[in-house]
C-alpha cells in the first residue's frame, strides 16, 4: 500500500500563499505593536560598512557546508567530486530561496544527485542530503553548547542562561546520543525499535536518518570533520548577525551572541523562504528576551533579507549547463 496522501487541511497548511499570510500577519502584527520600527533602518546611512561585512561574512558557509555535504556523500559511498557538490549546494541554497520554504532546495538537490548517478541511488540521495540538513542542526546546537561551556562564568549572568544551555545540549549532545543509541545493533535490530520504524513515512524516515548516522560513525575521522564543518559554518553566521545588531545601534558581546543567536537562527526554519515571519517573530522573543535588544524583529528581517541575496549567488550554477547525468536512460523510480 502507498503512503497516504496529505489532507485538504495539511496541504492548506503547507501551502505557499499559507505562509505567505502568516508571514504577512506577523510581520503587520510586529509593525502596528511598535516591536519594528522600520525608521531604525535610517541609521543604516551611517554604519553601512557593518552591514556589508554582515553580507560578507555570509558567503564562506556556502563553501563549508560543499566541503561537509561532500564529506556526507563520501559516508554514503556516493563518488562525488567536490565540484559537484559546491555546484548542487549552491543550486538548493537559491531554490530554498525560490520554491520557497525553509528546505525546499533539499528536494531538488537530492534530484540532482540521483540524476548524476541514476535512479538506483535516489534512496542514498535523499538521505544524503537529509542527514546533512540533520547535521547542519546539530552543529547550530553545538556551537552554542561549546561557547556556553567557554563562557559559563559570564553566561552565569544572562537572564535565563539555564534553558538556554539545556535547549543547546538538547539539540546538539541529546541529539548524537539518541542517534547512537538508537543505531546499537540490538537496539536497531529489535522487534520493539522495527514496530517504531514501520510507523508510515515518519518511522521509515528515522530508520534511514540511524542509518545514515551509523555510516557515518563507523568512519570517526569523517563524522568528527562534518561535525566540525557544521560549527565552523555556524560561527561565520552568528558573526554575520553581530555585524547586523552593531549596526543597527546594539553592541552584543560575543560570548552571549553566539549562545542566543544559534536559537533565533534556528526559529528561521519555521519562517517563509528563509525566516520571513515566525522566524521573524522568534529572533525578536529571544533577543528581546536573553539580551535586551528591543529591535530584535529588525535585526532577523535585516538578516533574512541579506540571506536571501546571498542565496541568490546559486542562480549562475543553475543557468549554466552542468554535469551530464551517468545514466541517461535510467529508469525513474
Amino acid at each position: 500500500m502507498g503512503a497516504e496522501r496529505p489532507g485538504a487541511l495539511a496541504r492548506f497548511l503547507g501551502s505557499t500563499g499559507f505562509k505567505l499570510a502568516v508571514a504577512a500577519a506577523i510581520i503587520a502584527l510586529l509593525l502596528g505593536s511598535e516591536r519594528l520600527d522600520a525608521s531604525a533602518l535610517l541609521a543604516l546611512r551611517d554604519t553601512w560598512p557593518w552591514l556589508l561585512l554582515a553580507f560578507l561574512l555570509m558567503l564562506p558557509p556556502y563553501f563549508i557546508v560543499s566541503v561537509r555535504f561532500a564529506v556526507v556523500l563520501r559516508s554514503q559511498e556516493i563518488p562525488a567530486p567536490f565540484g559537484l557538490a559546491v555546484r548542487w549546494t549552491m543550486i538548493g541554497s537559491f531554490f530554498d530561496l525560490a520554491m520557497p520554504s525553509s528546505n525546499g532546495g533539499d528536494v531538488l538537490k537530492a534530484g540532482l544527485v540521483a540524476r548524476h548517478f541514476g535512479a538506483g541511488m535516489r534512496t542514498r540521495a535523499v538521505m544524503a542530503v537529509a542527514f546533512d540538513r540533520v547535521l547542519g542542526l546539530v552543529g547550530l546546537f553545538l556551537l552554542a553548547s561549546l561557547v556556553g561551556i567557554a563562557g559559563w562564568g559570564f553566561l552565569r549572568e544572562v537572564k535565563g542562561h539555564a534553558a538556554l544551555l539545556a535547549a543547546a545540549f538538547g539539540g546538539s549532545v541529546g541529539v548524537l546520543v539518541a542517534f547512537r543509541v538508537l543505531g546499537a545493533r540490538r537496539l536497531y535490530n529489535s522487534a520493539w525499535l522495527g514496530r517504531i520504524f514501520a510507523r508510515g513515512g515518519a518511522g521509515d524516515l528515522l530508520r534511514k536518518l540511524v542509518r545514515a548516522f551509523n555510516d557515518l560513525r563507523e568512519r570517526p575521522a569523517l563524522l568528527a570533520a562534518a561535525l566540525a564543518l557544521s560549527v565552523l559554518n555556524h560561527v561565520f553566521w552568528c558573526a554575520s548577525l553581530l555585524c547586523i545588531a552593531r549596526a543597527l545601534g546594539n553592541d552584543v558581546p560575543a560570548l552571549a551572541g553566539f549562545v542566543v543567536l544559534p536559537m533565533a537562527i534556528f526559529s528561521n526554519i519555521f519562517g517563509f523562504a528563509g525566516g520571513f515571519g515566525l522566524g521573524t517573530a522568534g529572533f525578536d522573543v529571544l533577543l528581546a528576551l536573553f539580551l535586551g535588544i528591543h529591535n530584535g524583529a529588525l535585526i532577523g528581517l535585516v538578516f533574512q533579507a541579506l540571506q536571501a541575496a546571498s542565496k541568490l549567488l546559486g542562480l549562475p550554477w543553475f543557468l549554466t549547463r552542468g554535469e551530464q547525468p551517468l545514466e541517461d536512460s535510467a529508469p525513474r523510480g
